[in-house]
C-alpha cells in the first residue's frame, strides 16, 4: 500500500504544475537536469538501448506475475478473494511507481514555459502568402543541399558506420544550438541509440522514442536513412526538457541547420518542408502543387520513397499506435494530440517573419 503513495504525490505535482507553469519552469531548469543526469549517466555509457531491454524485461515480468496470481486464484479455495486483492494491489503499486518516475523525469516538463519564450520570434497569426513563401524557400534550400549529395546517392541506404557518425553529430548540433539558446544546454547529452526492434517501430509508425526512465533517445534504424538525423535531434531535444511536440520538432530543425554537413541540413529541411507543404495543401492546393512540381527530380524521388516506406506499414498496428499516442499527448497537456506535430509550422513561420524583419531593419539602417 505504501508504494501507492508516490503515485498520489505524482498526481498532485502534475496538477500543481499545470496551474503553476512558473513553478514547472523552475523545476525543469533546476531539479530536472540533476535528476536526469543521475539517471541517464550509466545508460549513456553503453551503445545499446537499455530502455529497449528494460521494456522487454518488464513485459516478461508482468506476464509471469499475472500467470502466478491466476494460478494462485485457481488453486486457492478459501482465500481466492485475498489473492485477487493482492494481485490487483501489486499491479496498482507498480503502476504508481512507474507514474511517479515518469512524472519527475518527464511529465512535469509538459507544463513548463514555451520554447518560444526563449526566442525573439513573435507569436502571431500568419497569412497564406507567408506560408507559401516558407514552402518555396524550403524547396529552394532542399534543391541546393540535395545537389551536394550527388544525384546517384541513394539516401535510403545506410552503411554500418553511419549511425555512430549521425549520433555524434546530432549531439554536436544540440551543443552548437545551446550556444544560441542556453536553455538547451546540458552537461550530459546521452547519444542516440539504435533499436533492435526497429521493424516493430516502423509498423507502429514511429521514428524515435524518448525513454524517460533511462534518459535515452531510441532511434528506428530501419526507416529511410536521411530521416535519422532529424529523428535524433528530435529525441535529444526531449532530453533537454522540452516535451511539446511542435517545439521539439522546431528545435530539431534548428539543430540540423547548425552544421554545414549536407545530410543533416537535408534531413531538417525535409521534415520542415513536409509539414509546411501539408499545411499549404489545406489552404491553397494549387500553390502547393506548383511548389512540389518545382522540386528537383532527386528531392521528388526522396519524397516518394519516404512515402512508400511508411505507406507499406499502414494498418491496424499503426492506427492503434497513433490513437495511443493521441491519448498520451492529450493526457499530458497537449490538447491537439497527434496534431501537435503539425503546429511546428507556426514556429517556422515565426522564424521566417523574424528573419525578414531583421533583414529589413538592416537595410533601412544602411540607407
Amino acid at each position: 500500500m505504501l508504494f501507492i503513495i508516490p503515485g498520489v504525490v505524482a498526481y498532485i505535482l502534475n496538477k500543481y504544475a499545470q496551474n503553476h507553469p512558473d513553478w514547472a519552469e523552475q523545476y525543469s531548469r533546476s531539479v530536472y537536469p540533476v535528476l536526469s543526469n543521475a539517471v541517464g549517466f550509466l545508460p549513456s555509457l553503453v551503445k545499446f538501448s537499455v530502455g529497449e531491454w528494460l521494456v522487454v524485461l518488464v513485459l516478461l515480468f508482468l506476464l509471469l506475475y499475472i500467470f502466478y496470481y491466476v494460478r494462485k486464484v485457481i488453486i486457492s479455495k478459501g482465500t481466492r478473494r485475498m489473492e485477487v486483492y493482492r494481485g490487483v494491489i501489486g499491479i496498482v503499486a507498480m503502476g504508481s511507481m512507474i507514474y511517479f518516475c515518469f512524472t519527475v523525469l518527464s511529465g512535469l516538463n509538459y507544463h513548463r514555459d514555451s520554447f518560444l519564450s526563449y526566442t525573439d520570434y513573435p507569436e502571431e497569426k500568419y497569412s497564406v502568402a507567408e506560408l507559401a513563401e516558407l514552402c518555396q524557400s524550403l524547396a529552394d534550400d532542399m534543391r541546393l543541399v540535395r545537389a551536394e549529395l550527388r544525384e546517384d546517392t541513394d539516401l535510403l541506404v545506410q552503411v554500418p558506420d553511419d549511425f555512430d557518425y549521425y549520433a555524434q553529430h546530432s549531439v554536436l548540433s544540440l551543443q552548437m544550438l545551446s550556444k544560441q539558446y542556453p536553455v538547451l544546454e546540458r552537461s550530459l547529452y546521452s547519444a542516440p541509440k539504435p533499436v533492435m526492434m526497429s521493424k516493430l517501430m516502423s509498423q507502429a509508425g514511429i521514428a524515435g522514442i524518448f525513454f524517460p526512465f533511462t534518459l535515452e533517445s531510441n532511434i528506428n534504424v530501419d526507416m529511410p536513412g536521411f530521416m535519422i538525423p532529424v529523428a535524433m535531434t528530435h529525441e535529444l531535444a526531449h532530453q533537454c526538457g522540452f516535451m511539446q511536440e511542435d517545439e521539439v520538432g522546431f528545435i530539431s530543425y534548428l539543430a540540423c541547420t547548425q552544421q554545414d554537413e549536407p545530410t543533416f541540413l537535408y534531413s531538417g529541411l525535409f521534415l520542415a518542408f513536409d509539414y509546411s507543404i501539408s499545411a499549404l495543401e489545406k489552404v491553397d492546393p494549387d500553390k502547393a502543387l506548383e511548389i512540389k512540381s518545382s522540386l528537383s527530380q532527386q528531392v521528388q524521388q526522396d519524397r516518394m520513397q519516404n512515402e512508400q516506406y511508411w505507406g507499406k506499414y499502414k494498418g491496424i498496428v499503426s492506427n492503434v499506435s497513433k490513437r495511443v499516442n493521441d491519448v498520451y499527448l492529450k493526457a499530458n497537456n497537449q490538447t491537439d494530440g497527434v496534431n501537435s506535430y503539425n503546429k511546428m509550422v507556426n514556429l517556422l513561420l515565426a522564424e521566417q517573419r523574424y528573419k525578414l524583419s531583421r533583414t529589413a531593419m538592416t537595410l533601412s539602417e544602411k540607407n
